[in-house]
């Protein structure tokens, strides 16, 4: 495998990322066929553990520089003002996805589109539901992801602080705080819920064995490949046989190889050992077998997902509202087969085509089409020197 240079991007994260955002949206259009074909349905492991793990990883990349060169206080204050990018586009999130559904279920007769993910809240009380909102106590179905971010990068600067003092301190802490979450069920307090659904004390485990092994990869540490890969590939198939995706193919229902109730349940609040270590079988495979340099990643299809991946947030923040249009448009509109392709695949290009403009306006390219450069209204030459 070849290391990326701290000045290089890894590509991998990013295309793996917009996967992952685009598994999440598709994953969150009730009743949506698609969602048969995203990694949830080829082991125990889903969308949010990569995008959990991936944030530990980008993270360390992304600050760790800061911290080394700048001091832990200049560090902090990066993170800080990322966390505080993550609170107002949740909020903003949650303000869209309030108003959508709810027009949508006074314009139809059907309360459900408020009740199934939480919101009525905000209409029965008001001043209660806007101010727990704020304090990420009242949280709703399918917002919950951001919350859980939000926590997590905020732990950052300890996270990194432990990391350069050991990693094998760093690793013991974390897992300490996983167990004692297991076994002792602890959690945030919040609503509607007994507690946060995504488990900050058991997911702080990702973000932390995302970030030494970033660390490890920028220091040029060797991956054990010929020790470590073998078993990382015998626990990803016997994830994918116990999962048994095609099951959901006709005449298939009943053709298992190994019993559902082989390893009992897989919690997901609490971080499941069976998810945590099926993501990190699946991660640790993706980075011995694919090179940062593979020429596929830099194919326009790639590219496609790769934008996408660079432009999380975003990405993430639109994807949720356009899975609640997708809901709404599916219920309205019959939910047969024509009726999901047009939802899938509108959704999705429109993930794309924003991802795309959000690069180039990045880039400082222009995003206006050609002709508008002979214009006077837009030609930004002919306004500065009307100033």
């Amino acid at each position: 495998m070849t290391n990326s240079l701290e000045s290089t991007r890894d590509l991998r994260i990013d295309f793996f990322r917009g996967l992952a955002l685009l598994f999440i949206f598709i994953d969150h259009v009730p009743g949506n066929r698609l969602a048969n074909f995203t990694l949830r349905n080829f082991g125990f492991a889903d969308a949010a553990e990569v995008f959990v793990l991936l944030a530990g990883f980008s993270a360390l990349f992304a600050y760790g520089r800061i911290f080394d060169r700048d001091g832990f206080i200049a560090g902090a204050k990066r993170v800080g003002s990322r966390v505080l990018d993550l609170y107002v586009w949740h909020i903003g999130t949650i303000a869209v996805s309030l108003l959508l559904l709810a027009c949508a279920s006074l314009v139809f007769s059907y309360p459900n589109y408020l009740n199934h993910i939480g919101l009525h809240h905000f209409i029965n009380r008001p001043g209660t539901a806007i101010t727990q909102a704020a304090l990420l106590y009242y949280q709703q179905n399918m917002l919950n992801i951001l919350p859980l971010y939000i926590v997590l990068l905020a732990w950052f600067p300890v996270l990194f602080w432990l990391l350069r003092k050991s990693h094998a301190l760093v690793l013991a802490v974390s897992a300490t705080v996983w167990f004692a979450a297991y076994v002792a069920d602890l959690r945030l307090p919040g609503h509607p819920s007994l507690g946060w659904f995504f488990n900050p004390f058991s997911w702080q485990l990702l973000m932390t064995l995302g970030a030494v092994a970033a660390d490890r990869m920028r220091s040029g540490k060797p991956l054990y490949e010929t020790v470590l890969l073998p078993p990382a590939i015998i626990f990803a198939v016997f994830a994918f046989l116990l999962a048994a995706p095609w099951t959901r193919l006709p005449g298939l229902e009943n053709t298992l190889i190994l019993s559902p109730d082989l390893i009992g349940g897989i919690d997901k609040t609490r971080l499941s050992p069976w998810r945590f270590l099926h993501i990190i079988a699946l991660g640790y495979i993706v980075a011995c077998c694919v090179p940062s340099t593979a020429r596929w990643l830099r194919s326009s299809v790639a590219g496609f997902i790769v934008r996408c991946g660079q432009h999380s947030l975003e990405i993430f923040c639109l994807g949720t509202i356009l899975s609640f249009t997708g809901w709404v448009l599916m219920r309205e509109a019959g939910s047969g087969l024509g009726t999901q392709i047009v939802v899938n695949t509108v959704g999705i290009c429109v993930l794309g085509v924003t991802a795309w403009y959000l690069a180039q306006r990045r880039s400082g390219r222009s995003v206006l089409p050609s002709w508008t450069v002979s214009v006077p209204l837009f030609n930004r030459a002919s306004l500065q020197s009307s100033r």
